[in-house]
């Protein structure tokens, strides 16, 4: 997929890491690190972004950034991670283009504090590395669940899971205490669902 993103003035950053922590853990670590993302983008900015289920961050149902975590594993351990994000601080000078206008937008367009790039990075880096310290220690729990929430933009809403060719349809309720979507069904079940991409009709 293309990232749209203008050449000077926005943010991207990967961390590495070597978590050495069972990979049952690996489900929740993109979550958490999205929410302190978040966090960190409603102090510093003084306006509150949305988490879409696993990894992007909207305003107004518009993405502004997103999350992606690869890793090196074996069936007991988890060696490496490398954690990756992009943000978009401003929008293009000339413009988004015209195929992804309706669905994309920058942090600048949603508050009137004025963004230093050096500085937000800074802050956003030790925020990062604060949670990766409470997740390693695993005092994360605690916060995790009422952080998702306070971000959470599909929660209620119908939606759409994308798992390859086959399509689920349900209302969004929420993760579990794993980090897995759950959803209620049509027949009135609710099932829970590890991975897959996620799409809503827009406010």
């Amino acid at each position: 997929r293309a990232w749209h993103s203008a050449t000077d003035g926005n943010l991207y950053l990967s961390f590495a890491f070597r978590p050495e922590v069972e990979p049952a853990r690996m489900q929740t670590f993109t979550l958490w690190m999205g929410v302190n993302v978040c966090a960190l983008v409603a102090a510093f900015c003084r306006v509150v972004p949305g988490l879409k289920w696993p990894n992007d961050l909207l305003f107004d149902d518009r993405k502004a950034g997103g999350m992606l975590t690869e890793a090196r594993m074996d069936a007991d351990r988890i060696h490496d991670l490398v954690f990756g994000l992009g943000l978009n601080l401003q929008a293009p000078a000339d413009g988004w283009p015209a195929e992804i206008a309706d669905r994309a937008t920058s942090i600048a367009e949603h508050t009137a504090v004025p963004l230093d790039p050096n500085k937000f990075a800074a802050a956003l880096i030790g925020r990062v590395l604060d949670a990766y310290a409470t997740f390693l220690d695993g005092t994360y729990i605690k916060t995790f669940a009422d952080l998702w929430h306070r971000f959470d933009v599909l929660k209620g809403r119908p939606v759409t899971l994308l798992q390859g060719t086959r399509e689920i349809r349900g209302t969004a309720l929420g993760i579990d205490d794993e980090g897995s979507l759950l959803l209620r069904l049509p027949n009135g079940h609710t099932d829970r669902f590890r991975a897959g991409e996620v799409t809503f009709s827009r406010k």
